[in-house]
């Protein structure tokens, strides 16, 4: 498929591509208006953030490229996607990063009142602090959630227990926290039972919402430094990702590059 290709699909804006990667060309207020719009509607409509690390799992793993092919926002979450997009020569795509729009949609919850439904956590009594945290962050909102065992997704019997507490709490907006590629790929499969709102995976999201963890300065953001910061603060976690999986990152976009001048 061409980089330059652009798309609709029927719960979506406009779509370019970089390489086999849907971006939505929008800006972080535009994200936050039309996710606004869609919290009270069906179907469930999905948001995805594609990063350096969903680049390099979407050339070989069929459920989650369908789950970002089904979403109906696409953003782009960390500067090398927008360097590449601009290597590219793709229309202008801005950073629209989930760790920014979620604070922002957790703002707008509050005082429009959506309800709000976290899914994740490392334990039980972990998700109830974090979200007693992020209560005291944003007052008023509205919020719920739930933690699915190890496992969940393979499991009908956990699977149905976690679709009857969404159902019963009837989320505007549900903000899913059970890793990449898990989130996108369960909430995409389960679309349909939820039937209405926003759905959205959120990785760190959560734990820089809810005051666990420090987000890097401003500088290191805008300089597409973030990972060095998140690295350095959680080596044993994230080296093999950082430093072995993603530099595949680079030869993608080189044959993406090399795609696109033989198509013209």
């Amino acid at each position: 498929m061409s980089t330059s290709t652009t798309t609709t699909n029927p719960t979506s804006i406009e779509r370019v591509f970089l390489g086999n990667i849907p971006l939505s060309p929008v800006s972080m207020r535009e994200a936050g208006d039309l996710i606004a719009g869609w919290v009270h509607a069906a179907p469930l409509r999905t948001v995805v953030t594609p990063n350096v690390d969903h680049a390099v799992d979407l050339q070989t793993n069929d459920s989650f490229r369908g789950a970002y092919g089904r979403a109906s926002l696409s953003l782009a979450d960390g500067a090398p996607i927008i360097w590449a997009a601009r290597f590219l020569g793709l229309p202008k795509i801005e950073k629209v990063s989930g760790s920014d729009l979620v604070p922002a949609l957790c703002l707008r919850a509050a005082s429009e009142r959506w309800r709000v439904m976290f899914i994740g956590g490392t334990s039980e009594a972990d998700l109830a602090d974090l979200l007693d945290r992020i209560r005291a962050r944003f007052h008023g909102i509205v919020i719920g959630g739930a933690y699915p065992p190890m496992g969940f997704e393979r499991d009908p019997a956990a699977e149905d227990r976690l679709l009857g507490q969404i159902a019963d709490f009837k989320p505007d907006l549900i903000l899913m926290g059970c890793g990449a590629p898990k989130s996108e790929i369960w909430l995409d499969r389960h679309r349909d039972r939820i039937g209405h709102g926003v759905a959205m995976a959120i990785g760190a999201g959560v734990r820089f919402l809810a005051g666990r963890e420090r987000r890097a300065p401003r500088w290191m953001q805008r300089a597409g430094l973030e990972w060095t910061w998140r690295l350095a603060h959680d080596p044993l976690r994230l080296w093999r990702r950082y430093l072995v999986k993603d530099v595949r990152f680079l030869p993608l976009v080189l044959k993406w590059r090399m795609n696109r001048k033989h198509s013209q």
